[in-house]
């Protein structure tokens, strides 16, 4: 009996650390292809670097194509319809609580599989300004 649990440990072990890595050469993978966005001041590439260190772009594209979670490229300033039927604007509070608690508003068309992020107060505002970067002219 004690063989078998130490197999299951050891195969449960040999697991995670599989998707571990697996998930690590995806986002390497996805940050190596990027095409990175030209960016205004420190603040904004601060926000990129957080996006990169945290796989946010992994799910969230910069480009406009789709990805798991909403593309970036244009969302700031932009009306979104919510699985609820409502819409909101896309602004800095709905950007801090979506990444805080992203269960709280989901936007149509796409899974609730973003985690909580428990970030510094100085990276969400550097998060917020990459974003705020990204949008289309005359969105803001």
């Amino acid at each position: 009996m004690k063989d078998k649990k130490w197999m299951h440990v050891t195969v449960g072990v040999v697991l995670v650390s599989m998707l571990v890595i697996g998930i690590t050469l995806i986002i390497r993978t996805v940050n190596s292809d990027l095409v990175l966005p030209e960016l205004d001041n420190e603040l904004a590439a601060r926000g990129l670097a957080i996006a990169q260190e945290n796989g946010c772009i992994a799910c969230h594209t910069l480009d406009g194509s789709v990805g798991i979670g909403p593309t970036w490229l244009g969302m700031y300033g932009k009306t979104e319809t919510l699985m609820d039927g409502t819409t909101i604007v896309v602004d800095e509070e709905y950007i801090l609580e979506s990444i805080t608690r992203p269960e709280a508003k989901q936007v149509q068309g796409f899974e609730n599989v973003m985690v909580r992020y428990f970030l510094p107060p100085e990276d969400l505002v550097a998060l917020v300004e990459f974003t705020r970067q990204l949008a289309t002219p005359g969105s803001e």
